[in-house]
């Protein structure tokens, strides 16, 4: 099993209400990390997961409240990785058929949760905060054009540089975008990927 992150101040997102649901969930997967390196009974991972899971829905809510409120423009986006986390807990719940197997996805979940979703997705939300005040607007428009995301199609050395919304459609909402040119598929350059 891969070592989960720590919470550490590099992923706050500047505001205090938030920061702390994020330092729970980072206990929590903690706890669930520790939990899958012992046996324990499938009830003991349930009611974890459940606890995990009540809160994610809470946290989820108020993120997305505090997005709307300073007008974050990849909201819908954010909305959508949220409600298919919360679908794919809700799965895990009532798919799992033995205590392995559920300890194996609920690691999936929580690490790709963690890893992928805080550092990157809700560190997007800081960074966009942050390029409201007008002294760092410019810089921030600079980085924008750098922030771009590199997929590949049918064309021979073509690369396709898109935005983050259209990224996050694409690798997270499984929303299939094609080249104009050859009408392939676009598909993530993961040599690119950090």
């Amino acid at each position: 099993m891969e070592v989960l992150p720590v919470w550490n101040e590099k992923y706050s997102i500047e505001n205090t209400d938030i920061d702390l649901q994020h330092q729970t969930l980072f206990d929590l997967a903690e706890k669930t990390a520790s939990l899958l390196n012992r046996h324990i009974y499938k009830i003991e991972v349930k009611e974890l997961l459940g606890n995990f899971f009540d809160y994610m829905k809470t946290h989820f809510k108020d993120e997305e409240e505090y997005m709307y409120s300073i007008n974050y423009p990849y909201l819908s986006e954010h909305k959508a990785m949220h409600k298919k986390i919360i679908k794919d807990m809700s799965a895990l719940l009532s798919e799992c058929n033995s205590t392995n197997d559920l300890k194996e996805k609920l690691n999936k979940i929580v690490s790709i949760w963690l890893v992928e979703h805080i550092a990157e997705h809700d560190m997007m939300i800081n960074k966009y905060k942050k390029s409201l005040d007008k002294e760092e607007l410019e810089l921030t428009k600079e980085q924008e054009k750098d922030n771009k995301f590199e997929y590949i199609c049918g064309c021979k050395d073509m690369i396709h540089k898109l935005d983050y919304g259209l990224h996050v459609k694409i690798k997270y909402l499984n929303i299939a975008y094609k080249c104009k040119k050859c009408s392939k598929e676009l598909n993530f350059n993961s040599l690119e990927e950090k």
